[in-house]
């Protein structure tokens, strides 16, 4: 959630049984804020809670860019006040998609990892590192926006659409008007295509029903019972929920304990 919609967020997790209390809220909205002002940061989204086995980390990204990922930063906090840089690894690997050790809570434990199968070498990586690669990863394959929030300006920077009206109630229900929370990382051809009413500016970025296996059964799309509100949930990283209000609030939560649910294939019918 965009932090200068974070009291207005708030309340919309209770539609997916998540809460924020209320001294927390309070503690988090102030040091995100002076966390924007002390980077220097044009956004700055509450990615929400990862649960480790002693503690928890609380979450957040931003980018000092006009554009939403150009030097993209990740901070992370174990009391929602004092906040910390989370810096990219100098070398990392998809493998630590794979890790199914919970985390321990301590940003300098070393996790040994064993031999490989495949005759790779044993080899060691630090939970801040793993940390940085999951939220990396919850960005790029689950956190998703309406069609519209986001588009290119004219300057070329993926940006929040300032105009936006959001999605009206019969669009809501449709999985192929919610997008990746990314960089296009398809062609804008395969994006656009199939589109009647396509507009290059917003229909660029990569939609959610197409590009994460299995297609079309990686996120549960719900809407609540006055079908004003839509959330849908990622069915890869348990945790991870977007919700769009009709006509109005967008945004996405993450309360989850960092290990990807790698048996989707077997939950549905391919």
């Amino acid at each position: 959630m965009e932090i200068s919609q974070f009291s207005e967020s708030v309340p919309f997790l209770a539609n997916v049984f998540h809460t924020i209390p209320s001294m927390t809220q309070l503690k988090l909205k102030s040091s995100l804020l002076l966390l924007k002002h002390d980077q220097r940061l044009r956004t700055l989204f509450y990615l929400g809670r990862l649960e480790a086995k002693s503690g928890s980390y609380q979450l957040a990204f931003g980018s000092p860019e006009e554009d939403l990922f150009r030097q993209q930063k990740f901070f992370f906090s174990h009391d929602g006040i004092q906040w910390y840089l989370l810096p990219a690894p100098s070398t990392w690997s998809d493998a630590w998609g794979h890790l199914h050790q919970e985390f321990q809570g301590t940003s300098d434990f070393i996790l040994r990892l064993h031999p490989g199968g495949d005759g790779s070498p044993s080899s060691k990586v630090q939970e801040r590192d793993r940390l940085w690669y999951v939220v990396h990863s919850i960005l790029r394959e689950a956190a998703g926006v309406p069609r519209g929030a986001l588009r290119y300006s004219t300057a070329g920077d993926a940006v929040l659409n300032p105009f936006f009206p959001g999605l009206n109630e019969s669009e809501l229900g449709a999985l192929s008007n919610y997008q990746h929370f990314r960089v296009p990382e398809r062609a804008a051809e395969e994006n656009l295509r199939g589109r009647p009413d396509c507009d290059l500016s917003v229909d660029v970025f990569d939609r959610l029903e197409v590009d994460v296996l299995p297609e079309g059964k990686s996120f549960a799309l719900r809407l609540n019972e006055t079908g004003q509100l839509a959330t849908w949930s990622s069915l890869h990283w348990l945790g991870l929920v977007n919700y769009h209000q009709a006509n109005g609030l967008y945004g996405f939560f993450y309360s989850g304990d960092g290990r990807k649910n790698w048996d989707l294939p077997l939950m549905v019918d391919l």
